[in-house]
Order: C-alpha cells, then sequence, then structure tokens
C-alpha cells in the first residue's frame, strides 16, 4: 500500500502540472533509493519533451510529505526513499497484511502421473510447481479444486494383464490368490513395454484386454479396479513424501462417460469433419495454416505456422487423449463451474492443450468468460546438460531422487553433527529438491546439482530453513517482548524492505505462473537478516527500546519467511 501512496502522489503532482498519465512505482535497487519511478521517460517521448526536466517539474512540486523524499537522478530517474516515520508504516503494513477473498474460482489439474508406471522425475517438476502455485492462488484469496488427473484409461494397465497372463499368473492376482502390490506392476510393466515392441501378438492382446476393461468387461474391469486402488494408495505414498495433496484423485475413467456427449456436440454443431476416417476439428485461426507454393502439383501441400486439425476420434471408432481432455473439460464444468482452468504439464504438450482449448471455446464446452490456462514446464538435467540419470547410468525414478537427495542430506547433517531422524531427514531434502525446482523459470531447463542444492548455505532450501530455526531459537531464548516498529539501522531498513519485495513477489508469481520470484525474494529476505544478525547485538542489547525493534523484526521476518515456505510446501523444522 505505501507504493501505491507514492504513485498517488506523483500522479497527482504530474496531475497539477498539467500531464494525465499515470505514475508508476517499483522497488529500486540503487543504494540509498528505496523505490524508483521510470515514468517520465514513455511519458516525455508522449509529449515532446525532456524527460530530465519534466522529472524535476514533478519532484519540485511535490508538496512536503511525512512518507517520503524524492529526488530527480540522470537521465529521468525520480527516486524515491523512506522517511523514518515512512519505514514504520511498511513495517506496520507488513504486520498487518491482508489478502482479499477473490469471488473467482480456480481448479488447477497437474501431477497427472499413468498408473501402472512408476514415477519419474518429470512429475516431481509438476507436483512441486502445481502444489506451489495452488498454495498461491489459496494464499492471494482464490477458492481453489485441485485434481491429481491419473492416465488410468489407457494401455498400460491392458499391458500389464497381459503379461501377468504371460506368465501365468493374471488368473491368481484375480482371484486374490496372489497378493497385488505396486512391486508386481513396476516389475511387470516394463517388461511389458518392451515386449510389446518385439512381438505384435502380444501387443494385441494387451491391446485386447485394455479394450475389454474398457468396456466394463469381467473379470477383467474388477482387476482394473485392483490395479487403480494399489496404484493410487502408491501415489498418495510419494505426494506425501513431497508434502503435495489433492482435493480430487480423478482420472481420465471419471469423464469416459462423457466422451460420446462432447463427440456429439461436435457433430450437432457441424464443427466436426471426417479426414481419411477419422474425426477431426478444426481449430486454426486466422495467419495459420498458410499453404506454401508448391515446386511441382504432385509435391505434398505444405504451410507456414500450421496448426493442424485436433483429431477428436480415430478411423476405427477408437478414444484419444484429446477427447478425454474435451470430456474432462465437460464435466468439470458440469459440476465444479470454475472460472478458470488451469493445466500444468510438460512443455511439450502445449500444442496439444492449445488445440484443446479452442475446440472447447468453439463448441461452447468452455463458456466465453470462462479462463483455459496451460502452463508446459521444462526439463530437469544432469551437470552434463542431459537428462538426470542415477549413478548407475539409469532412468530416475521420482523415488530414486528422493533418495539420493535424502543420502546427500545425510551425509551434511552428519559432517554438521546435527542429531536427526529420518523426518528431518526428509523435511531437508525435500526443501532442496523444491526450493531447487522452483527456483527456475517454470518454462526453463535447468541442472539439478545434489551437491549444490543440498548446501546449507547459498541459495538453497535448507539455508532458508535454517535461517529460520536461527531466528526461532533466538525468539525462544528472549522470551515475551513488547512489539516496536521504530526500525532505524540501514541493517532493519534492509530486512523491513525485503519483507515488502517479497510480499509483492506473490503477485508478480501469479502474473507469470511461476515461482521463481518468490523464491528470489525468499533468499534475498534470508541473505539480508544475515547481514543484520551479524552486525548488530540482539539478545545481549542493554537498550530495551532496541533490543525490543529487533525482536519485532525477527518476528516479522520469521512470520515471512513461514508463509512464504508454506507456499513453496517447504516445511521449516523446528531446528537442525
Amino acid at each position: 500500500m505505501i507504493k501505491k501512496e507514492a504513485e498517488k502522489i506523483l500522479t497527482s503532482s504530474a496531475k497539477s502540472q498539467g500531464v494525465e498519465d499515470e505514475f508508476s512505482v517499483v522497488f529500486s535497487n540503487m543504494p540509498n533509493c528505496d523505490f524508483q519511478c521510470n515514468s517520465c521517460f514513455s511519458v516525455a517521448k508522449k509529449l515532446n519533451t525532456n524527460p530530465f526536466e519534466l522529472a524535476q517539474k514533478i519532484v519540485n512540486s511535490i508538496p512536503s510529505n511525512e512518507f517520503f523524499e524524492f529526488s530527480v537522478a540522470k537521465p529521468a530517474f525520480i527516486n524515491i526513499k523512506l522517511t523514518q516515520i515512512g519505514l514504520e508504516k511498511l513495517g506496520k503494513e507488513i504486520l498487518n497484511h491482508k489478502y482479499l477473498k477473490k469471488k473467482e474460482h480456480i481448479f488447477i489439474d497437474y501431477g497427472g502421473p499413468n498408473l501402472g508406471k512408476a514415477m519419474h522425475i518429470g512429475h516431481m517438476r509438476s507436483f512441486n510447481i502445481g502444489e506451489a502455485l495452488k498454495r498461491l492462488y489459496k494464499k492471494l484469496g482464490y477458492k481453489v479444486t485441485s485434481d491429481i488427473f491419473f492416465g488410468d484409461w489407457g494401455m498400460p494397465l491392458g499391458l500389464i494383464m497381459a503379461m501377468l497372463e504371460k506368465e501365468g499368473t493374471l488368473e491368481k492376482y484375480m482371484s486374490g490368490e496372489l497378493n497385488l502390490n505396486i512391486e508386481v506392476m513396476n516389475e511387470a510393466y516394463p517388461k511389458a513395454s518392451k515386449l510389446k515392441d518385439e512381438d505384435r501378438f502380444f501387443k494385441e492382446r494387451a491391446e485386447s484386454l485394455t479394450l475389454a476393461f474398457q468396456n466394463k468387461q469381467e473379470p477383467y474391469y474388477d482387476f482394473w479396479k485392483k490395479l487403480r486402488d494399489v496404484s493410487v494408495k502408491e501415489a498418495k505414498k510419494v505426494c506425501k513424501l513431497l508434502d503435495a495433496d489433492f482435493d480430487l484423485w480423478n482420472g481420465e475413467s471419471d469423464a469416459r462417460e462423457y466422451i460420446d456427449t462432447v463427440i456429439n456436440i461436435f457433430k450437432e454443431k457441424n464443427l466436426a469433419r471426417e479426414s481419411e476416417g477419422a474425426l477431426v476439428v478444426d481449430v486454426a485461426v486466422e495467419g495459420e495454416q498458410i499453404p506454401l507454393p508448391k515446386k511441382t502439383p504432385d509435391e505434398v501441400q505444405r504451410y507456414d505456422n500450421p496448426m493442424p486439425p485436433l483429431i477428436i476420434q480415430k478411423s476405427n471408432g477408437g478414444e484419444l487423449y484429446a477427447t478425454s481432455d474435451i470430456a474432462t473439460i465437460y464435466y468439470r464444468n458440469k459440476f465444479y463451474h470454475p472460472d478458470i482452468l488451469h493445466y500444468l504439464t510438460d512443455g511439450r504438450q502445449t500444442q496439444r492443450f492449445t488445440q484443446i482449448f479452442r475446440a472447447c471455446k468453439k463448441a461452447g464446452i468452455s463458456p466465453a468468460n470462462q479462463q483455459l490456462w496451460h502452463t508446459g514446464f521444462g526439463t530437469m538435467n544432469g551437470k552434463d546438460g542431459k537428462a538426470f540419470k542415477t549413478r548407475n547410468g539409469g532412468n530416475v525414478g521420482l523415488l530414486d531422487l528422493i533418495s539420493m537427495v535424502q543420502e546427500k542430506v545425510e551425509e551434511k547433517l552428519k559432517q554438521n553433527g546435527t542429531d536427526y531422524d529420518n523426518e528431518l531427514k526428509r523435511i531437508i531434502a525435500n526443501s532442496a529438491i523444491k526450493f531447487a525446482d522452483l527456483s527456475n523459470v517454470v518454462e526453463k531447463d535447468y541442472v539439478f546439482d545434489i551437491d549444490k542444492f543440498t548446501s546449507f548455505e547459498g541459495k538453497t532450501g535448507p539455508y532458508i530453513q535454517y535461517t529460520a530455526c536461527r531466528i526461532k531459537s533466538i525468539l525462544n531464548k528472549a522470551g515475551s517482548f513488547k512489539e516496536n516498529l521504530s526500525f532505524y539501522t540501514p541493517e532493519q531498513k534492509a530486512v523491513v524492505i525485503s519483507m515488502a519485495k517479497l510480499q509483492a513477489s506473490y503477485e508478480t508469481a501469479f502474473n507469470e505462473k511461476s515461482l521463481s520470484s518468490v523464491c528470489n525474494a525468499l533468499y534475498d529476505l534470508a541473505k539480508n537478516f544475515s547481514t543484520f544478525y551479524n552486525a548488530e547485538r540482539i539478545i545481549s542489547e542493554q537498550d530495551l527500546n532496541k533490543k525490543f525493534t529487533k525482536l519485532t523484526l525477527l518476528k516479522l521476518t520469521l512470520n515471512e519467511i513461514n508463509s512464504a515456505c508454506d507456499v513453496l510446501a517447504i516445511e521449516v523444522p523446528e531446528k537442525m
């Protein structure tokens, strides 16, 4: 609010000089300057006047103000420094800040593992980013519904059935004579996946078993339910390890009954056409699908910036993932009525979701006023820039990665002589994974360096946790105190400004659909707190007013760190 107050003062001053534009204020990284206004550059260009002279004119006409000191720096920056009263006002705003409830309902879809397959590091990114965005939306006052949305209706489960049948154990697992567990499924699927590429008869059998449970043919449909139950139970264990949770644990099977409905909608509205026996919907917009000149009459027609039509039904009448996704949007609107649908997947699915969203808008399956968002994330790579591998060169499963990081955290704790149990090890490892992941712009690939990200120093999750634990320890020693917001040293001021930047980062994260701004602001707060902590006495401070000021600063800092960590789904331990 204090930043908006500065904007209001500048805009009012500009209007007094005949300038009708709105002036914006941003945080500044310049020394002896807390905020700055860069608006004079664009406004002066529009008015065909000198930007530096315009800035001087505006600043010189500002009435005396108790919160800010305004000055002009070349070429045309308006620098804004908080007065002592302004700093106290900012501290009060940080202490009392509340987010207003929003009317909009956001339905967020993330996680999305295929049942029957062991989860891999790609799922980790989806869980981490999706969970943090869900928590961010809630913090900002939105109503939120989350759904993991399993891939539970496709061939992976048919392949498992086919492999168990080939090994002669399918009937025993169906009858309960043998105990079905996730290890059985994790062993059967890789073998089946490899065999289907080598043996077409095995592949055809897997396809027929898939069709059998999709048609609810017994005993295969009943066994599909057992496979699903075991997989969902295991997925919930993994989610708990990552501090991720969902309102709904639905999957493709929940949308299946609406597939015929949505296909008929496209047909009835004459939006679907036949192409080589398949049913497709044209989703290109003006400027796409521009035909390129053919060099010869027999040459295949090529297009500039092509957006291919969306296939909603195969030539054999079979279902596709796209059709299932459209049916899912249909039933989510039917039962939940969200204002915003947000999907989080691997970045390689961006075009598919563009097609799906356009098709839903054309058919009215998504109302005109509903927002459809897709966020595509990049990949996590090893130090060599290639796909992250295990020590023996194999593909990294999600549980493998968690185990590797926990082992490294255990090494660090032993080196530091810290008493620990498995829960503390999990909490610290979780922070290392999440902070490393979320610190990066969501669309970008990044390198996962276990040694770097598990360090208790630098820009890491454990460093943030350690900072919070240090504050907790001091506050516990101090006991009760009277809050005092009269911050006075440069180090204290830097911490207060860092807290304001952290609060402002949530809106940035919302706009960018990426948590990197929150991670950066959180690290800056921890770093500035460390500078303050090393520069000033706290517990041994003899002046009570100064001591209470410092303890108040610690309390505010801990509150903001806890709040940010909660958004990032990072737990802060009591000690470490």
